[in-house]
This record gives structure tokens, sequence and C-alpha cells, in this order.
């Protein structure tokens, strides 16, 4: 296939894009209900990890400090997206409405402002997933150049004594 050819459709898949939730709907118990335990396993292991991270003291470098602030991130993003699910998917009382290409309104079961409020805010999970993954990359980050500098000085050193 020509470049050309490749060029075009790939602006033409461009320029069509598909609605994409923030927080994906699961239609049928099973999905909704697998997806749920991903997000309460991954949660159990966040605080898992900032408990190891306490315990074993790796509390004292600031690559650990960083990745354990990611990991409570990531606990208010799979608390946020839990509730999120349970209002849209699972009790269904929350629903999303599109009324136009670039309008949408949030309804509820028995019309209440408050829900929707709550919901919209819930609907903005970003806020908490976004900082836990630059929080993740800095901490990983931290730690590669750290382990990088040790390894430099043992380097240095073992060439030193020959």
């Amino acid at each position: 296939m020509k470049p050309a050819v490749c060029l075009l459709c790939l602006a033409g898949i461009w320029g069509l894009p598909a609605p994409a939730f923030a927080i994906q709907l699961h239609t049928g118990n099973a999905g909704i209900i697998a997806h749920q335990i991903g997000h309460l396993f991954f949660l159990f292991s966040m605080v898992a990890l900032m408990f190891t991270v306490n315990s074993q003291g790796l509390i004292r470098q600031k690559g650990w400090r960083l990745i354990q602030l990611a990991a409570l991130f990531f606990i208010f993003w799979n608390l946020d997206t839990l509730a999120a699910h349970f209002l849209d998917n699972q009790i269904e009382v929350v629903r999303i409405q599109t009324l136009s290409i670039t309008k949408m309104a949030i309804v509820t079961q028995s019309d209440s402002r408050l829900m929707a409020v709550i919901y919209y805010f819930l609907k903005m999970d970003h806020i908490w997933c976004v900082p836990a993954m630059v929080f993740l990359f800095m901490g990983l980050n931290s730690l590669l150049k750290d382990q990088r500098r040790r390894s430099e000085s043992t380097d240095n050193t073992d060439k030193g004594r020959q």
C-alpha cells in the first residue's frame, strides 16, 4: 500500500472519532461485577503497597515516597470509579442522555440535582488517575537515577582498586 493512501486512511479515521467516556459502561451483571472486583483488587493492592513501603522503611527514599503518593491517588481513583459504576451500572439511578453532538445531560431517577452534581464530579476520575500516573512515573524515574548513581560509584570504586 502506498504511503499516501495510508495517510489518507489515517486522516479519515482521525476525522471521525467515536465517543470516549472516562468511565466505561458495561452491559449485563457479569461484566460490571468482574470490573468492580478488578477495581477492588487494585484498591487493596495499593493499600498493601502503602503499608509495605512504610513497614520496610522505604519511605526514606524520594522515589518510594512518590510511589506511595501515587498509590494514595490510585486508591482515591478506585473509590471514585467504584462509586460511579455503582450509580450508573449497578443500581442504575443515573444515566447520561445525549442531547446533541456537543451537549449531554445527567438524568437521575428521582430528578435529584444533588445526585446529578455528585455523579458529574465522580465522572471526572482523571483528577485522581492522572496525578497518580505522574507520581508513579516520577517515583520510578527517581529510583532509576538512584540506582544508576550507585552503579556508577561502585564502578569507579572498583576501577580505583585495580
